[in-house]
């Protein structure tokens, strides 16, 4: 466990997770398909009306496939709503001590501060060394937030969780508190102003912006402008940066620019960028054990339970090298931000264009309070 390693050992763990082309760096692990909204462009919508009659991996289960994880680099903890989860803050202990992520990413909706309190007490106090990414989903202000996300009062939550939670940044410098919106059809005529509000009236260290992905409840959220979206995209570059306490942030803050960059031309030009790393790097595990490189290609490698609960052994099995083989070969492309920023961090011909945008992501120490 890597939980109580020096910092050598980590640097060289980091290094190891970065560099081994055979070991999974980017991990997203799906704790539950629970949720408690019913958003029109939630790509996994069929998932989350099954709810609780999935069979969910249990704690017992999880401890069984985290030592076989190995070391990674990016954990992302998601859902449903991860938060409906009742030992999430052991689950994800579990993992962390495991797996020795640095850089953790929690996506919620807000919904429940009362939970979501407790667990970051619990976790950021035990992984000091970790730097935990809460993410905010906000798709408006007021009622337009409500409206989008299918939740009255939704919008008073996110102000709730946000003033209990914005204060922990003070004594929890590994805590780093983000929002991001996604852009649809419904939100593409007020993102702008709905992003500029967030800048100018909340605290958020990030604000970023999701395209609606996949097989989405309504595909008709899909039809938007490609102007609107570069426009958006100009905004978000040309706001200032704060300066954070997370370590190498100026690199994570040009990920997600490149990552933008990549998705204009993917989406919008339908051009090929670069390789994707799916199944190589970057790996999925959902609430039910089964593994898939990618959230958008629907195409499994394995479940978990029939592997003895060894990650490696489902990685390594002969459906996933030839499902990986085929994503290169076929110059696979898609909208999954979080392939393409798996795609700057391991293709080699984004690191010229990765180091002068992080040069220009270094933050103002003046601007962080």
């Amino acid at each position: 466990m890597f939980e109580n390693n020096s910092r050598l050992d980590r640097t060289v763990h980091h290094a190891k997770s970065f560099l081994n082309p055979n070991q999974v760096a980017y991990l997203i692990f799906y704790v539950t398909n629970r949720c408690n909204f019913r958003c029109d462009f939630c790509f996994y919508h069929e998932e989350i009306e099954k709810g609780k009659k999935a069979e969910e991996l249990s704690l017992e289960e999880i401890k069984q496939i985290a030592p076989t994880i190995g070391p990674l680099l990016q954990l992302s903890l998601t859902g449903g709503e991860p938060f409906l989860r009742d030992d999430f803050a052991e689950v994800a202990s579990t993992l962390i001590a495991h797996t020795g992520a640095p850089y953790v990413t929690i996506p919620t909706n807000a919904s429940l501060p009362k939970r979501m309190v407790p667990f970051l007490e619990e976790v950021l106090a035990r992984f000091p060394e970790t730097f935990f990414r809460l993410v905010f989903s906000v798709d408006g202000i007021g009622e337009d937030h409500d409206k989008n996300r299918s939740y009255p009062g939704s919008w008073k939550k996110i102000v709730e969780s946000f003033n209990a939670i914005s204060p922990m940044r003070k004594r929890f410098p590994n805590l780093v508190l983000d929002a991001n919106l996604v852009f649809s059809a419904t939100t593409e005529e007020k993102i702008r102003k709905t992003v500029e509000t967030l800048n100018q009236d909340f605290s958020y260290d990030n604000l970023s912006v999701t395209y609606a992905r996949g097989e989405i409840k309504d595909p008709e959220l899909k039809k938007v402008s490609a102007q609107k979206y570069i426009e958006l995209n100009d905004c978000l570059e040309n706001m200032k940066r704060k300066k954070e306490k997370r370590s190498l942030y100026p690199v994570w803050r040009a990920v997600r620019d490149i990552s933008r960059h990549y998705l204009i031309k993917t989406v919008f030009n339908e051009e090929f960028v670069t390789p994707c790393v799916a199944g190589r790097k970057l790996a999925i595990i959902y609430e039910t054990g089964e593994v898939h490189p990618c959230e958008i290609l629907g195409k499994g490698v394995g479940n978990l339970r029939d592997f003895d609960y060894n990650f490696k052994k489902v990685m390594h099995n002969k459906k996933n090298k030839e499902l990986t083989r085929w994503i290169v070969e076929s110059k696979c492309k898609c909208s999954f931000e979080c392939a393409l920023a798996a795609n700057v961090l391991w293709g080699k011909s984004s690191y010229s264009k990765l180091f002068f945008t992080s040069l220009k992501n270094i933050g103002k120490p003046e601007e962080s309070e």
